[in-house]
């Protein structure tokens, strides 16, 4: 293993947080969900420099019946939000390869772009920070996976359920084109018991 931080990325319902708890302990390496950032942020409310990033940043925290909206939007929603949290991100990754403490990240927010920025560009080359997106080509098992995990989504309707999973498919077709424009890995989420090694295959 020559790499510092291994990204693992994909929509909500991909098995992210499952894989990269399986690949830490195989590894013997410490894992963080982007969502430790986000919520620590928000609960936090921390304004950002930038006050559309901010805005962006608390969108679906604060936004009324948030998923009574298109899925379109919400889907951008999803991409500005993330945004928001890339300077964040891009410092714990730079802090950990920089002090040598390796570590596996996973979560919803991590963009295919995080790795153009100037920053990180200098790692990727040197193979110190590895990125690997997960992919759920069932729409429908995706919706499955997103009402099994029941996160915030008890007084959900069964339309605001649906455009939950559609919004969040909608993102994951972008996460997926986005990762293949920049030329990164991208592995079918199932079978799930084989995922964890796959991923550390893909980054060997």
């Amino acid at each position: 293993m020559n790499w510092k931080v291994l990204l693992i990325g994909g929509a909500s319902g991909a098995g992210k947080t499952e894989a990269a708890r399986q690949a830490g302990l195989r590894l013997g390496l410490p894992w963080l969900q982007v969502d430790d950032l986000r919520l620590a942020f928000q609960h936090s409310q921390v304004a950002l420099p930038d006050p559309q990033a901010t805005r962006n940043l608390y969108f679906f925290a604060e936004t009324t019946h948030v998923w009574r909206q298109g899925a379109e939007a919400l889907r951008a929603g999803l991409i500005a939000s993330s945004r928001a949290l890339l300077p964040a991100l891009e410092i714990v990754i730079a802090n950990h390869i920089d002090t040598n403490a390796p570590l596996i990240i996973e979560g919803d927010n991590i963009l295919p772009e995080l790795i153009e920025r100037s920053r990180l560009q200098p790692y990727v080359e040197n193979g110190l920070l590895r990125t690997v997106f997960l992919r759920e080509s069932d729409a429908n098992r995706l919706r499955t996976n997103i009402e099994a995990r029941a996160r915030g989504t008890a007084q959900f309707s069964p339309t605001e359920l649906q455009t939950e999973a559609r919004a969040k498919w909608l993102y994951s077709q972008w996460l997926i084109a986005e990762a293949s424009r920049l030329h990164l890995p991208v592995l079918e989420a199932r079978p799930w018991e084989t995922l964890a090694e796959r991923i550390i295959l893909s980054c060997s």
